[in-house]
């Protein structure tokens, strides 16, 4: 309590000494916030206030003046997302939009320059695979996002854009330090004339990590080519190649956590991962008749796994190929006098994973115990529709028809027999229907209407028996789907103030979630015949003078299970309430930023509770500071992570019999500094 009354006097006094500078400094409406633009919404550019649903825009200034080290930090600042960080270096991070607790990873698509990265399988999204230095900005688009993209978007979408060469010669390099012997090297380099643009980029960062066998090191390597060779046609390639290797402290019981937060019970529990890809990108503009753009792409993940204990150990290794094509032309027409977009796309996705497992003793595993293969082909046709019924009016429509395909096959090593070979495919469809009032030059209104599906990823369809150990398909499992709705504002109260409210609801039947209790099958995937999420975001920022800057956002959220066998209770790991505020300072003295940001999170049940049973996770909150000072081409940089040193955990499971609370300590407090030279 008392830390909490502490932060919120020195959030406050940062909040009244910004009002009172830009008060002294000069009048707010000389101070102009302008107007976002999207690509997520319906795939083209499009309007922030044009779009009937709640969206954000993670821009240059929130990356450049944040605190955080990788994406999931910048993104859990944001209304309507929850972080679950179980290693605290953003690698296996749980991003969770629109409360859907523990599934929330795989309700929430996310997209790196609109190329699918959501994995087939329970891994969920790898955040380490995008530097965050490469990041333009970040698109999210909640609650509508079946109809243009699919599976995996129930909670709504995450767009990843990254950085795009620009004319002239540009580059920069940095160095960061902190602590847990934390150090990070990168470099920049672009270069651009007028029908072309290459860049490229690498980075290297080496932490030991807050906790025993905690240590994080990973290596980024990457460029893009943008070749216009006529005034209609733009050609472009990327591709990385990112490589890590980590520790897994693995969890705590509730006495180690309040004893030594900073101990493992796993201290050899190691892991690795290879990632790269490569897209080739085609824009083709047709004039009168629209333009028609293409996406090859390419991808290819490792990861091995080694739980070197003396009991049981064990050895995974796993490789995933993607191959995807994303077709799509938008139209933009006039009919009887009234704007018209047309939007015609196709998504085809093809995956390989191949799963090796080992046992036996170390110095070497002499065991192979079993080989699984997975092809997932994933296809989706779509069209959307957006017309100006008149010049303040906007109708939105469009339907999705997806379909995928799982053929799993599970072969026991070495004797070569085949405990699994199966087909399963499965078909969906999503709807969207939205109205927007532009009731002034910035303001508007809508309200929606959105049908979302989920199927089950791999692992979910996949059984075994903890006494036979027998694999079968989860027959039983169906795709999930939802009813959304929404209504919400987008307000300018001057140039310089603006202000969002949103109300959404969304009934979602047969939702995917794991099930700990005993049966014959000790924890499986099952479908909650019916259940409820729903709730209010907030925001509002100020730009009170050139020099200052004030933001803030709150959600209020409930996510319940509306039938038996858990009619009432909450669903674990959905916090009720959220808040961020904050506050950037720009010459406090001459060429010195401050920022400060606070940030809240509620109590919510532990992962596997959906008993409701167990104490609660305790609510936290932490505040973060950054300084920085830029002369010319130079910039330092230092900043405090969880600044009055907070003891939480953002992640917490309870066992299969749901006696016992198991923590992932987060972070105490930490600090980093660094230098950037640019040119």
């Amino acid at each position: 309590m008392k830390k909490r009354v502490v932060s919120g006097l020195i959030l406050g006094g940062v909040l009244l000494f910004a009002v009172r500078f830009a008060i002294a400094q000069e009048s707010p409406e000389t101070a102009v916030m302008m107007e976002e633009v999207v690509v997520t919404g319906i795939r083209a550019p499009q309007e922030v206030r044009r779009i009937p649903a709640s969206v954000t825009v993670v821009d240059q200034e929130d990356i450049r003046k944040s605190n955080a080290k990788n994406l999931p930090d910048l993104l859990q600042s944001k209304e309507g997302i929850v972080v679950r960080d179980l290693l605290g270096n953003g690698k296996t991070a749980q991003i969770d939009l629109r409360g859907f607790g523990e599934s929330g990873p795989y309700n929430t698509l996310v997209l790196v320059d609109g190329r699918r990265v959501n994995a087939p399988d329970l891994s969920g999204v790898d955040w380490s695979q995008v530097p965050l230095e490469q990041v333009e900005r970040v698109e999210i688009v909640r609650g509508m996002g079946s109809v243009m993209y699919g599976d995996n978007a129930s909670g709504g979408v995450i767009n990843i854009v990254t950085k795009v060469p620009r004319k002239g010669l540009a580059g920069s390099v940095e160095g960061t330090v902190g602590s847990y012997s934390r150090h990070k090297e990168r470099f920049s380099l672009s270069m651009g004339r007028r029908s072309y643009g290459v860049s490229v980029f690498g980075s290297y960062e080496s932490t030991d990590g807050y906790r025993e066998n905690n240590d994080y090191r990973v290596k980024d390597l990457g460029g893009k080519l943008v070749f216009d060779p006529t005034d209609y046609l733009r050609l472009n390639l990327s591709g990385s190649v990112h490589s890590d290797e980590y520790g897994l402290p693995g969890d705590l019981s509730e006495d180690e956590f309040r004893r030594d937060p900073e101990a493992s019970n796993d201290p050899l529990d190691e892991a690795d991962t290879m990632d790269r890809y490569a897209k080739i990108g085609l824009e083709l503009d047709l004039r009168e008749w629209g333009l028609f753009t293409t996406d090859f792409s390419y991808r290819t993940r490792e990861n091995n796994s080694e739980y070197p204990d003396t009991s049981f150990p064990f050895v995974s290794e796993s490789e995933i190929d993607t191959v995807g094509v994303t077709p799509r032309h938008v139209w933009e027409s006039t009919i009887g006098g009234h704007r018209n977009q047309l939007i015609l796309g196709f998504d085809g996705y093809w995956t390989d994973q191949e799963i090796k497992s080992f046992t036996g003793t170390f110095t070497p595993i002499v065991s192979p115990s079993g080989r699984d293969t997975i092809e997932r082909s994933r296809f989706g046709f779509y069209v959307a529709d957006e017309f100006d019924i008149t010049e303040h009016f906007i109708l939105s429509v469009g339907a999705r028809r997806e379909r995928v395909r799982d053929k799993l096959k599970k072969r026991s090593l070495p004797s070569g027999t085949i405990d699994l070979d199966e087909t399963i495919t499965e078909r969906e469809t999503a709807l969207r229907a939205g109205v927007t009032y532009l009731y002034d030059e910035r303001s508007s209104l809508f309200a929606r209407y959105n049908k979302s599906f989920r199927f089950p990823l791999t692992d979910e369809l996949i059984e075994t028996n903890q006494t036979t150990f027998a694999t079968i398909i989860n027959e039983d499992l169906k795709p999930q789907t939802g009813d959304h709705f929404e209504f919400g504002v987008r307000h300018f109260f001057s140039t310089a103030v603006q202000g969002s409210l949103t109300f959404f609801r969304a009934e979602i039947d047969d939702e995917i979630f794991y099930d700990p209790r005993p049966k014959p099958f000790v924890g499986t995937n099952e479908n909650h015949p019916e259940t409820l999420h729903q709730g209010i975001e907030a925001s509002a920022k100020a730009k009170l003078s050139d020099d200052v800057t004030v933001f803030g956002n709150y959600t209020y959220e409930e996510a319940t299970f509306e039938k038996d066998p858990f009619r009432g209770n909450d669903i674990p790991a959905v916090p009720e309430h959220t808040a961020n505020l904050g506050a950037r300072i720009a010459d406090i003295l001459p060429h010195l930023d401050l920022s400060v940001v606070y940030n809240y999170v509620g109590s919510s049940y532990l992962i596997s509770d959906q008993a409701n049973s167990l104490d609660k996770l305790d609510d936290y909150d932490t505040i973060d500071v950054r300084l920085s000072y830029e002369l010319a081409r130079w910039k330092a940089f230092f900043g405090v992570n969880n600044a009055l040193n907070e003891e939480y955990a953002q992640y917490a499971a309870t066992n299969s019999a749901g006696t016992t609370r198991n923590f992932y300590p987060a972070p105490d407090r930490n600090w980093f500094a660094g230098m950037e030279i640019s040119f």
